[in-house]
């Protein structure tokens, strides 16, 4: 879903820096080996939603996603960061993850303990009491809610927050090539199904395109000074590869209600963004000192252009579509209009030929 950010530049950077060890923009992992290292990371049509057989169901990573397919392809090592839902500002920020959880636990503290909520805390963390992260990127934040104390025994109520690490700290200069999707959500992918696919609302529709057209003007620049700290992190030796997005319908005309024409203010939408990514990535390319490049690929040929996007008409049959269909018979709502076995396929062979 999108998400709109209250973190200030000074406190984004400040809480990096402090707390997951970004420090400097150049990492200082162990120098490359004879073994690539490729690193996913992005949103949802990165992360693996669609493809099935997930690692964890939060991220909903996948095994059968472009990426790992690839990296198996070229005999090279993988770490997947992506994330369904997944905004620009991701990759250089912490994310919380879902809602948070309460637990609630007593423990015996020193009578007169200088700071008896910071001793209680810290043995709530060395249990674990938020839980174990699924994910190496994964990590509980805890803030007490309440307490009280009756002699050396001290209870208090912790809120448990999942958060996931800036998706950048999973580049290192051990990392040759990066893979990723993103700005789908910053121009509100979710409320675009949700209204002109799912509802086929004439106005909600109008109003989510009327948003991401807003959204749109700064796209470039967002993506660009992500793309350059994590090329700067890979010590200036990683390629960059960003992938566009498949069509979403399989058509550029369909209209919502009786006269707003969805599917070419669609068709004109990601063309634009295809655009604006396109010229981003060249713009590093040529500005970007380092032996790694930046190289946008675009997935729609081998996704035959129009050919696999969903069929929008009420009841249709989708059998020709390469996208996981809503209420799609077996599907949960975070795989709909995500790519289905063949379009993970398709896309991993637009990244293999952008990396001939």
């Amino acid at each position: 879903m999108r998400r709109r950010r209250a973190l200030s530049i000074a406190t984004t950077l400040a809480c990096v820096a402090a707390g997951l060890g970004l420090g400097s923009t150049a990492a200082t992992a162990a120098p490359p080996s004879d073994t690539p290292h490729y690193v996913q990371l992005g949103d949802s049509y990165s992360a693996g939603n669609g493809a099935g057989a997930y690692t964890e169901k939060t991220c909903w990573r996948s095994p059968n996603n472009y990426g790992q397919r690839v990296a198996t392809s070229k005999g090279a090592t993988y770490t997947n960061a992506a994330c369904s839902g997944g905004v620009i500002a991701d990759i250089l920020q912490p994310r919380a993850l879902g809602s948070s959880t309460l637990r609630t636990r007593t423990y015996r503290v020193p009578v007169g303990a200088v700071d008896a909520r910071a001793q209680w805390l810290e043995q709530a963390q060395d249990d674990a009491l938020c839980g174990t992260p699924s994910q190496p990127d994964f990590y509980y934040t805890y803030s007490i809610r309440s307490s009280a104390s009756a002699g050396s025994l001290f209870t208090a109520t912790v809120r448990c927050q999942l958060m996931a690490e800036p998706q950048i700290n999973s580049v290192d200069r051990s990392t040759d090539a990066v893979f990723l999707t993103i700005g789908g959500n910053d121009l509100g992918f979710t409320t675009i199904v949700t209204q002109c696919l799912a509802l086929a609302s004439s106005v909600g529709c109008k109003d989510a395109m009327a948003a991401a057209e807003e959204e749109l003007a700064g796209l470039k620049s967002a993506t660009q000074e992500a793309l350059k700290a994590v090329h700067a992190r890979s010590g200036g030796r990683a390629d960059i590869y960003l992938l566009g997005y498949p069509h979403l319908i399989n058509t550029d005309t369909h209209k919502v209600g009786l006269t707003y024409d969805f599917g070419k203010e669609l068709a004109d939408l990601q063309r634009r963004g295809d655009a604006a990514q396109r010229e981003g990535m060249a713009e590093l390319d040529r500005s970007t000192p380092g032996r790694g490049g930046f190289t946008f690929v675009d997935v729609k040929p081998d996704w035959g252009g129009f050919a696999h996007g969903l069929d929008p008409r009420p009841l249709a049959s989708q059998s020709n579509a390469w996208l996981v269909p809503i209420l799609g018979p077996g599907r949960e709502y975070y795989e709909w209009v995500h790519p289905s076995a063949a379009g993970w396929g398709a896309s991993a062979l637009a990244l293999v030929t952008a990396m001939r």
